[in-house]
């Protein structure tokens, strides 16, 4: 027999059920927007209920905020304000209205600052109140504020009880320095740490770095590029477990000289788990810092900028890079460019790399056999390339050999192959079969008419595939027949699913019919 729940515990579960309803979609948008209005609308209603549920019902609504605006919707005298003009300054707050800040400000742990003027005069007009504004805060994501930072502004947020920080800080900011160099001291608990900028100020970066090193329990980080100081503390922390950064301001020798500051018992990187976009000029100078033997890696997603290829960002954070070629065929890659990867265990794997990626059927299969617990595959996803000698995609039967070598792959793969012609297969080749794999992603991926015989090999070695994908279905250049001929295999695939679909409920029906006869 189960144990019953206490009706505390029902109620727990009722009110984390609203709350995850709060969460947003995306929490860059602009204008920043609660997605499901109606999960805090209906955690209001219950905190007017009775008393027994004001008080959690009170803590569920005010645990994550996406503006400090509801703050002066509680105040009689401010709550209709509504102006957010960088010139005009929103009105004190007198004693009464002080103390009905601070009934709620304890219960918020979760904020996000984002093109929002109106928080920003909140917090100038409480400047030189003593007491931390939302002394339980425990995350905090700060962009960009009406086009520029106001870093002084969030001083009365940072404080001990802080374990993530997500922000852009802007270079010209006149008060960044003095926050990089100061705000270890107001949140020395911080975990996790998302720090943007540009770039464009030396002074910023070193500063940035002096900021990184600063950090003893550091769990989780990403930020623009660090240097050899920052490198050093990150490699040598045995609490890092997640790291995104560019490397592409240190020299691939230098990379190697730094890994050898590890010993075999505090290797580099010694727990490291996720490598999240991590940016570098030559594989080879990171492969000393991941010794298999000690990080049994989940993810891992590098960004190669390999030579004669520039990279253009929009401006937001952490966008998806786009690659220029600058007016000639770009250079290959090949399997001695990747084959450092080969001794890593990795669950999710995703490289993006500028250059097109050559691999025959057995450097692929070669590349891959060291992942059996590989789960998502994202490769050579990206640029748009001529297919043209000596550059070769692994063909259906590549394909086929990574759901041998790779039998926990599921939902969406993204690749390239040759589907040209379908190979003639082996007995137990012909035997290879992945039930759940749904959808394939075949950017640059070549075929030709009859593309029906694609369909079938595809759907017998992939039975529960229902679509074919590419990014965009960005064109070849020179073959734009072939993002076309993939849209015909999608479309053909779609038909024979809906054909089977539709004899397999006549079948479920029969059998129903024939059950209720024999009662």
């Amino acid at each position: 027999m189960h144990n019953a729940l206490l009706i505390s515990e029902v109620l727990g579960y009722i009110v984390d059920h609203l709350a995850e309803g709060t969460t947003l979609l995306s929490p860059g948008l602009y204008p920043p927007q609660d997605y499901d209005k109606a999960g805090r609308q209906a955690l209001a209603v219950l905190a007017r209920t009775c008393r027994a549920f004001s008080e959690p019902a009170l803590d569920a609504v005010w645990r994550r905020l996406y503006s400090l605006k509801p703050f002066i919707r509680c105040l009689p005298t401010k709550s209709s304000y509504e102006d957010t003009t960088a010139d005009t300054a929103l009105p004190a707050f007198d004693e009464a209205e002080w103390n009905i800040v601070l009934r709620y400000a304890p219960r918020v742990q979760e904020l996000t600052l984002n093109h929002d003027q109106l928080s920003v005069k909140i917090l100038q007009s409480l400047w030189f109140r003593t007491t931390l504004l939302l002394p339980n805060l425990r995350k905090l994501y700060q962009w960009a504020c009406g086009g520029y930072t106001a870093l002084a502004s969030i001083r009365l947020l940072l404080n001990p009880s802080l374990v993530h920080l997500d922000m852009w800080v802007d270079d010209s900011d006149p008060t960044i320095m003095a926050f990089l160099e100061s705000y270890h001291t107001l949140c020395p608990n911080i975990k996790s740490l998302v720090l943007g900028h540009l770039g464009h100020s030396p002074q910023v970066s070193a500063a940035v770095s002096r900021a990184i090193t600063r950090l003893p329990n550091l769990e989780r980080l990403v930020c623009n590029g660090i240097n050899e100081a920052a490198l050093i503390h990150v490699t040598q922390s045995h609490r890092l477990k997640k790291l995104s950064t560019s490397l592409l301001n240190h020299q691939p020798d230098t990379l190697r000289r730094l890994a050898g500051y590890g010993t075999p018992n505090h290797p580099p990187f010694k727990n490291l788990r996720i490598l999240g976009r991590l940016e570098i000029e030559d594989l080879s100078s990171i492969t000393p810092y991941l010794t298999s033997q000690h990080q049994p890696f989940e993810e891992v997603d590098f960004f190669l900028q390999m030579p004669h290829a520039a990279e253009l960002f929009d401006g937001s954070y952490f966008p998806p890079p786009i690659i220029l070629d600058v007016g000639y065929s770009p250079s290959l890659s090949t399997f001695q460019v990747l084959s450092p990867l080969v001794t890593l265990n990795l669950h999710v794997f995703s490289v993006v790399i500028p250059n097109p990626i050559s691999l025959n059927d057995d450097e692929f299969a070669q590349l891959v056999q060291g992942w059996p617990e590989l789960e998502t595959l994202e490769f050579n996803q990206h640029s748009e390339h001529n297919y043209l000698p000596p550059l070769q995609f692994p063909t259906l039967r590549g394909l086929l050999l990574l759901l041998a070598q790779c039998p926990k792959l599921h939902g969406r793969v993204g690749l390239s192959v040759d589907a040209r012609n379908i190979p003639q297969l082996s007995v137990d080749e012909s035997l290879i079969c992945n039930t759940t794999i749904t959808e394939l992603s075949l950017l640059n991926s070549p075929i030709q008419e009859p593309v029906t015989i694609v369909v079938h090999f595809l759907l017998k070695h992939l039975p529960s595939l229902t679509r074919i994908s590419g990014p965009g279905w960005g064109i070849l250049i020179g073959q734009p027949n072939y993002p076309r001929m993939w849209m015909k295999v999608d479309k053909e695939i779609k038909q024979i699913k809906q054909i089977v679909g539709g004899w397999r409920e006549r079948i479920d029906a029969l059998d129903s019919s024939e059950g209720t006869d024999s009662t």
